[in-house]
């Protein structure tokens, strides 16, 4: 059996925990795959199967690295791919060679799935299961073999008229390297599609925890795999308390969890739901993550659930700091602390799926809108599987709205990436026609403006915030809540890449100014290049940006802050503080409430100590805080830590 980590912020040597090494082949990738069993980990541990008798039952694990796998593709395939763009554009070899240091889109994903293959052939594994990364990640990953079809497609509009001339000019009717990479794309892109969708080889099973807005993204993510054509075959609920003496935090977050548990059954319809108890300890290492399997594999859907709530009232209730944290107001979050630490126009909200970013993203807008009733406040998701408006309680959409029961200068968004992109597409896209048209390629299907097709992977969300701060007069303070850590570390990255892009594309521009004049691509560049350069300076200057990282104190989260923290230094990004959520803050007698802030505690030292930011702890509450009113109360609650 061989385990595979897709994910950009890698978890799994943290919850193996035996010091393997990440891999990637160094051999091109084949496309044979005999089963692949594909784990969603949206919010928790991968799910974990047992291997049939009779099969191989050496586990072997690889930290999946997409981006050294693309340039190993790359490096295979960039004569052939630089012969098509010279053949097919105006551009000369030296514009070609700039463009293909850039990422192409979907590849990166493809040539990790690839590899996926290549390792099944290599190590003779029975089954794959692969962790992905959080959910708007993962869709893209899906997405992929469609993403890299499109790209053939393109890539054989622009060989078209060097075909022609060859086939039937130079009568040369054997096909060149560049027709067989052609070729090639379109046949992975095709079978790894089919492969996808036959659910006689891959499995997907979708991983979620027993808390509402886990439920709502895990509905919005089957409907988005149904209309892609891929099927969900299983749900895996996580972290689910198991059955205790009476508590009253225990009892509230029992009853809503088997009200959760309860919604998923209904939603799911044939697919079995299963459930995972949480332990005392993160399961980690080979002894406690074989435990979990054979609890797992054991278990039925119709049985699945086995707590009890007690006889204590479950129902909502205040939290207040036990002495641990010292019950006292001198300690509690103001107003002024939270300026000190937050005094900056744009602040990022990022961490590790699930560990409650959305949350605290929308409480903290909530304070510094009411704190600051003279500014204007917009909080606004970037994360493609929105929960947003589910926090709020509100419906949201891609303009700023008002949500009711808020101060009247917040105003709320949830980016719509894909709309950003198009907008700026089709002036773009008019433009390059415009230019191509001077060139006269002569090639019917393709255009000048195909060339967009081959923008970075990521370019969507750059758009998106730029389009955020070309209204950025309109707004004094900006909240953004990231998507998980990966794909936000992606997007701190995306202007640097974009820039190189628009850099490449005025060069030729300027290059070819006698042939055609810049008219319309020349204004519409140099807009952009003004707009990236400034979101640059604004992301560099610890004045105007800063970065809040949300965290747990549990194994697995903490050593992905600490990750996410060095990464945050390399890029120069402020981090002023670290949130510490859903912190078991008056565990009162409750035996596992205690054995849980003990532990917390202990990771919260060991925090302390090698962090160089403040530190924030937000109370856990049954239920968690949803609307306007609960996240106030819960951001009234926060203490310094």
């Amino acid at each position: 059996m061989l385990v595979v980590s897709t994910d950009p912020a890698h978890s799994l040597r943290d919850v193996l925990g035996n010091g393997f090494s990440p891999r990637s082949a160094r051999r091109p990738p084949s496309l044979k795959l005999r089963r692949t069993a594909v784990a969603l980990a949206e919010a928790g541990q991968p799910s974990v199967r047992r291997s049939p008798k009779g099969s191989r039952s050496a586990l072997r694990a690889v930290e999946l690295d997409a981006k050294r796998a693309f340039a190993r593709w790359m490096a295979t395939n960039r004569r052939a791919l630089g012969d098509i763009l010279e053949q097919g554009t105006w551009l000369d070899r030296s514009d070609v060679e700039a463009l293909l240091d850039l990422s192409i889109p979907g590849l990166d994903e493809l040539a990790g799935l690839l590899e996926i293959s290549r390792l099944s052939d290599a190590g003779g594994a029975d089954i794959i299961v692969v962790d992905t990364a959080p959910t708007g990640h993962t869709l893209r990953l899906f997405a992929a073999p469609e993403t890299v079809g499109a790209v053939a497609e393109v890539l054989d509009a622009l060989h078209a008229k060097h075909r022609l001339i060859r086939d039937q000019l130079a009568r040369v009717g054997r096909p060149e390297a560049s027709d067989r990479l052609i070729a090639l794309l379109a046949e992975q892109a095709e079978a790894l599609a089919k492969r996808l969708r036959d659910r006689r080889q891959t499995v997907i099973v979708w991983v979620s925890i027993a808390e509402e807005l886990a439920v709502r993204e895990t509905v919005d993510a089957l409907a988005a795999l149904t209309r892609a054509g891929l099927e969900v075959d299983e749900i895996v609920v996580n972290r689910v308390i198991p059955a205790g003496p009476a508590c009253r935090l225990c009892d509230a977050r029992r009853t809503l969890e088997r009200r959760a548990i309860g919604d998923l059954r209904r939603l799911a319809g044939r697919r079995p739901v299963r459930v995972i108890e949480e332990t005392p300890q993160e399961p980690r290492g080979g002894t406690a993550l074989a435990r979990l399997a054979r609890a797992l594999t054991a278990q039925r859907a119709a049985a699945s659930l086995k707590s009890q709530v007690s006889s204590a009232k479950a129902a909502n209730f205040k939290l207040r700091p036990s002495n641990f944290t010292l019950e006292t107001s001198d300690f509690k979050l103001d107003a002024a602390d939270l300026d000190a630490l937050l005094g900056a126009k744009l602040v990022f909200f990022g961490g590790k799926g699930g560990v409650g970013k959305t949350t605290v993203a929308a409480a903290t807008a909530l304070r510094i809108a009411a704190a600051h009733p003279d500014r204007r406040v917009l909080v606004m998701s970037t994360d493609p599987a929105h929960s947003l408006g589910d926090a709020f309680d509100a419906m949201l959409g891609d303009a700023p709205s008002a949500v009711r029961g808020a101060p009247a200068n917040l105003r709320v968004r949830e980016l719509d990436a894909a709309r950003a992109l198009a907008v700026r597409r089709a002036a773009l896209a008019s433009a390059l026609d415009e230019l191509g048209d001077a060139f006269d390629t002569g090639v019917d299907g393709a255009r000048a403006s195909d060339l967009l097709d081959l923008a970075p992977p990521g370019v969507d969300e750059l758009f998106g915030m730029l389009s955020v701060f070309a209204a950025g007069a309109d707004f004094d303070r900006i909240v953004v809540d990231t998507a998980p850590t990966g794909h936000a570390l992606r997007l701190l990255e995306m202007p640097q890449i974009v820039h190189e892009w628009v850099q490449l594309l005025m060069r030729v521009l300027l290059k070819y100014k006698a042939v055609a004049a810049p008219g319309a691509l020349g204004a519409e560049l140099v807009e952009l290049a003004r707009a990236i350069r400034e979101l640059r300076q604004l992301l560099a200057d610890a004045r105007q940006t800063r970065f809040i990282v949300v965290t747990r104190m549990a194994d697995v989260p903490a050593a992905e802050t600490t990750r996410l923290l060095r990464s945050l230094r390399r890029l120069h990004i402020t981090v002023p503080a670290i949130v510490a959520n859903a912190m078991t803050l008056a565990p009162g007698r409750c035996p596992r409430c205690r054995r849980r802030a003990a532990g917390e505690r202990r990771r919260l030292a060991a925090m302390r100590r090698r962090a160089r930011s403040a530190v924030i702890l937000t109370p856990l509450t049954a239920p968690p805080p949803r609307g306007v009113g609960a996240l106030r109360q819960w951001g009234a609650s926060w203490i310094n830590g």
